[in-house]
C-alpha cells in the first residue's frame, strides 16, 4: 500500500536495515543525507545509480582489507588537523 516499495531506492534502502543500517540525515534532517542509500530516497524507477555510501560500506567491513586506520590528534601527531563534519558517519 505504500508507493515507495516500487521505487528501487526505496528497496535498497530497506534492504540496508537489513544489512544493520541505520539512517543517514544531514544535520537535523532526517532523511536528507543524498551520498547514500540510507537517506534520501527517489520516487523514480530509474535512478539514482548509487549504493550505500562509504560509511555504511565501511559499517560492515566491506573494505577491510583496503583501508588503514589513523591516529589524528593522538601521541606523535601534529595537532592542526581539523575534522568538522563526515557525511554518512555512522553513529
Amino acid at each position: 500500500s505504500n508507493e515507495w516499495c516500487n521505487y528501487p531506492s526505496g528497496q535498497i534502502h530497506e534492504l540496508g536495515h537489513n544489512f544493520g543500517y541505520a539512517h543517514s540525515n544531514e544535520g537535523t534532517q532526517s532523511y536528507a543525507d543524498q551520498s547514500g542509500m540510507m537517506g534520501y530516497s527517489y520516487s523514480q524507477d530509474e535512478g539514482p545509480v548509487m549504493c550505500f555510501n562509504a560509511a555504511k560500506s565501511w559499517q560492515v567491513g566491506w573494505f577491510s582489507d583496503k583501508s588503514v586506520q589513523m591516529n589524528i590528534g593522538g601521541s606523535g601527531a601534529t595537532d592542526n588537523c581539523l575534522i568538522t563534519d563526515i557525511t554518512g558517519q555512522a553513529d
